[in-house]
């Protein structure tokens, strides 16, 4: 089966703040009975008659087609009657499923006991997820051409399987993905390996590739459409996290600027508070006195020069602050477009998140 890892989302902020996707992990693993999961290994595969009246719908065969199937891999693919389900119809035919991750089933091969297993994968409304369908489908279609091996076959690989997945670093997200697949059991593992390593691990050696090699045309065409699931996650990641660091560093000079305003402002009130003073102390004096009046500064500019200059320079300092104020106001309508564009990301990453998994 294919889980994601549900996320809690809190209610969008003014300004929105989204978690990394690097919390959301993709888990893998197959719908099984306990009997069924002994007997994987000669689990029967449905004759040419079960097959009569199926066909894969052109949605399908798209996907299908994505992950370039050799001849042996698409009539393997197509005996396990694969259908694409949205919400409550693939949530019946997974149903069996259960997870301890906490994730949220989005593929599975299912009706496994004593019988032919069937795959069902999730079929998102968005088709921006067109590549987790595919890995999804081939994921599944891992377990089937597990299941379909000589039973002779199982020590050999497996014991590649568990050499090659032993090189895995532990804080991979790959080593959470299988224990949330196999649930701690054992008997499932070979098959999660075998899935997981087959279409989402590039370097496999010669050897181990070789068991894969039957069934893609490319199998580094698959492990590509993984890569390129993440892409479309990290992508949206960093453009909402560009473009609500650049609303936070908006909004404070916005908050910087609003404040330095007014108190150029508050400070040019109180500039004029004192002239008005020393303007009438002055107009006060004698035209004897005045005329032998100077500043107490080392220039000793005459105060009637400097009263001048001093309202000439209150005219500068007010258009001054106009202009700020005008620019301000400018600001302000760039800096609400810029919240609305940071809202809309985050609701758009919201409805990707819950268009990604089952609503039902």
């Amino acid at each position: 089966m294919t889980l994601f890892e549900d996320a809690a989302w809190p209610s969008a902020p003014k300004r929105p703040r989204r978690p990394s996707s690097a919390g959301r992990v993709t888990l893998f693993g197959i719908v099984l009975a306990l009997a069924a999961a002994v007997t994987l290994g000669i689990t029967f595969l449905p004759s040419f008659t079960a097959l009569v009246g199926y066909s894969m719908s052109p949605a399908l065969t798209q996907v299908a087609d994505r992950i370039g199937f050799t001849e042996q891999g698409r009539a393997l693919f197509v005996s396990t009657r694969p259908e694409l389900l949205s919400d409550q119809a693939f949530s019946k035919a997974c149903e069996t499923t259960s997870s301890d991750s906490g994730g949220s089933t989005v593929g599975c091969f299912y009706g496994m006991e004593g019988t032919a297993g069937r795959i069902a994968v999730f079929q998102p409304a968005d088709a921006r997820l067109a590549d987790q369908v595919a890995v999804a489908a081939a994921h599944e279609f891992l377990h089937a051409a597990y299941a379909a091996l000589p039973a002779e076959t199982f020590d050999p690989l497996n014991a590649l399987l568990d050499a090659r997945w032993a090189q895995v670093p532990a804080d991979d997200p790959l080593q959470d993905q299988l224990t949330g697949s196999t649930g701690g059991s054992p008997d499932a593992r070979p098959t999660e390996e075998f899935a997981y390593l087959g279409s989402q691990v590039g370097d496999l050696g010669p050897e181990l590739e070789s068991y894969y090699a039957p069934y893609f045309t490319d199998r580094q065409a698959v492990v590509a459409l993984e890569a390129a699931d993440r892409a479309l996650w990290s992508g949206l990641d960093s453009e909402y996290l560009a473009k609500s660091d650049a609303l936070s560093a908006a909004q404070q000079a916005y908050a910087d600027s609003a404040a330095q305003i007014d108190a150029d402002r508050a400070q040019l009130a109180a500039d004029r508070t004192a002239y008005d003073e020393n303007a009438a102390q002055y107009n006060a004096l004698s035209p004897e006195q005045r005329a032998r009046s100077y500043t107490a500064d080392d220039a000793q500019e005459p105060y009637g020069d400097y009263l001048a200059r001093t309202l000439a320079d209150f005219g500068t300092r007010d258009a001054d602050l106009t202009a700020r104020s005008a620019q301000l106001a400018a600001d302000d309508v760039s800096l609400t477009a810029l919240e609305a564009e940071v809202q809309r990301l985050y609701d758009d990453y919201d409805s990707l998140v819950l268009a990604s998994t089952p609503q039902a």
